[in-house]
């Protein structure tokens, strides 16, 4: 049986939700390494630059432009590999050849349409729920989201799964990293913040409370999102722009603290990804997160007060070493075959 996965934001030049993204390239891995003899997984990608994110899987190539490729070029792909079932995200064509198994990651479209642009509320809210009446099944990224997603859309409960991500193997503890950040980047005491940045991602308020603090400086991974900008004039600090994981991997282990300070996440891959690290990681108290970093983390208010102590508690030696030693272990509970069987879980309760 074979399964296909939209990874269609893989490799993608310009800003996207970084984190739906490696979303997609953990779920082809998980798949790929727990499928049994005589199933396999596809990748159906938009740019040639995401094969090299996909360790050597199967992958075809879809036309670009957005919904644009879902609606033309998915059952056209689909039919040609003779997939059992295909992923999608957010958005599934109107005829698939095979039953579409939708991936909300979250439904702030609808809660919060302040945080995204205009014509992506406008395109959500009209394909949304029209993909998940037709689903065969919508796949939610944490149980916070599969509630959320719930409530919002009027899916009942037991018609979404929840298929939880795990960090990729570069992301772990890495002797030294603070010595060779300091001599690449000429970063020694900082905090780090890493996402796609919009309006969502509370940037502002976490550049206060850093400068609250009065030593450590802000470090900013990611590409500028809607708004990201003006978001990133209005906070200063260091933009390193978007990175490789080899070098993510070093400043999450050189890192004072990670500070994770969303408005709402549906998962909060950052948090793992650091917590995976060994880095002392702050987050906020909304969406998954706090399912997401149970007691290996800070949980507060997303204010810039709240940031301030909780990063100044994070810091600390004694915290600072707890939080360390209990990251990986957290991050340790989210594996690989933990994600391939509970997606190759959905493929066949959607197919029979």
């Amino acid at each position: 049986m074979r399964v296909t996965v939209d990874c269609h934001m893989l490799g993608a030049p310009s800003a996207g939700d970084a984190g739906n993204g490696r979303y997609a390239q953990m779920l082809v891995a998980a798949l790929a390494a727990t499928a049994a003899p005589g199933d396999d997984v596809v990748a159906l990608i938009s740019h040639p630059a995401a094969r090299d994110h996909l360790n050597g899987a199967g992958a075809v190539m879809v036309a670009e432009g957005g919904p644009r490729r879902l609606l033309h070029h998915g059952p056209g792909a689909m039919a040609s590999l003779r997939a059992a079932a295909g992923f999608f995200h957010y958005v599934a064509p109107p005829r698939p050849t095979a039953p579409s198994l939708l991936i909300v990651h979250d439904a702030s479209f609808i809660h919060d349409p302040q945080w995204l642009s205009r014509r992506a509320v406008r395109m959500l809210r009209a394909l949304v729920p029209r993909s998940a009446r037709r689903a065969a099944r919508v796949v939610a990224v944490s149980e916070t989201a599969a509630a959320d997603i719930s409530a919002a859309l009027g899916i009942p409960a037991d018609q979404i799964d929840v298929v939880v991500t795990h960090a990729a193997a570069a992301f772990r503890p890495r002797e030294g990293a603070r010595a060779r950040v300091a001599d690449r980047l000429g970063l020694s005491d900082f905090i780090l913040a890493v996402g796609d940045l919009g309006p969502r991602k509370n940037i502002p308020a976490l550049a206060e409370a850093v400068e609250r603090l009065g030593g450590p400086e802000l470090a900013i991974v990611g590409k500028p999102g809607h708004g990201g900008l003006s978001i990133l004039a209005e906070a200063g600090g260091r933009w390193l722009g978007p990175v490789e994981d080899d070098l993510l991997a070093e400043l999450y282990s050189a890192a004072s603290a990670v500070a994770v300070p969303s408005l709402y996440e549906g998962f909060g891959i950052t948090a793992l990804e650091a917590m995976a690290c060994g880095a002392p990681v702050v987050v906020s108290d909304r969406g998954a997160l706090p399912e997401v970093v149970a007691d290996a983390g800070l949980v507060v208010a997303p204010t810039p007060v709240a940031l301030a102590d909780a990063l100044a508690a994070a810091i600390e030696p004694a915290t600072a070493e707890r939080l360390r030693s209990a990251g990986p272990v957290r991050a340790g509970a989210f594996t690989r075959r933990a994600t391939g069987e509970a997606a190759w879980s959905v493929v066949r309760r959607a197919v029979g």
